[in-house]
């Protein structure tokens, strides 16, 4: 009993570690943001932090991993609660997913695209972890143009999640859902060649 109080306690702890990390990183960046001002916002030691994770890169991963799942699954619902009965139309719902948080004030752009900029060429796995994102999302779409009979789903999904990435970083920059929904439309077309 002892023993799953205490892997318990550690898995709560490792937990609240990502999740600070996490809005440390996405505030501040990652390289601007150093391991004691992970630790003085956290309150643990480093001791603590190196005892869970081996580098300040594996909690990074681990940050990446943590936003994949809540975008990931935000998305997935968001679209999955949707009235619209067109598959197409269905794969597109992730542009209004970032119209309306783009609207409501999230301007930090996607946490793994930052993390890939940030190091890019420069940290494998992190690059990788950003990339099992991006490769999801692509999926998801692919999944519903599938179902809407695209030919060649899986080019044009790719084609999709690229304007989706350029939205982003262009949302961004202009602090404006604009570019998403000009990106959107550039998508339908794609669609329905």
């Amino acid at each position: 009993m002892e023993k799953k109080i205490d892997k318990a306690s550690k898995s709560q702890k490792r937990d609240e570690m990502i999740k600070s990390a996490y809005n440390i990183f996405y505030k501040n960046g990652f390289h601007a943001t150093g391991v004691d001002a992970i630790v003085d916002c956290t309150g643990i030691s480093k001791r603590t932090l190196y005892k869970h994770f081996t580098s300040k890169e594996g909690l990074i991963i681990a940050t990446i991993n943590y936003y994949h799942q809540i975008t990931y699954g935000a998305i997935s619902d968001y679209i999955e609660k949707s009235t619209l009965d067109q598959p197409v139309d269905r794969a597109l719902m992730i542009f209004d997913y970032l119209t309306a948080l783009v609207d409501s004030g999230n301007l930090d752009g996607c946490f793994a695209m930052n993390a890939r900029t940030e190091y890019a060429h420069k940290a494998k796995e992190i690059e990788e972890s950003c990339d099992i994102h991006v490769a999801a999302l692509q999926q998801l779409v692919e999944r519903y143009l599938t179902e809407g009979k695209i030919s060649d789903s899986k080019s044009v999904a790719m084609q999709v999640i690229m304007l989706f990435e350029g939205a982003i970083l262009r949302s961004k920059g202009t602090e404006s859902s604009l570019p998403i929904k000009l990106a959107k439309s550039a998508a339908k077309i794609i669609c329905s060649q």
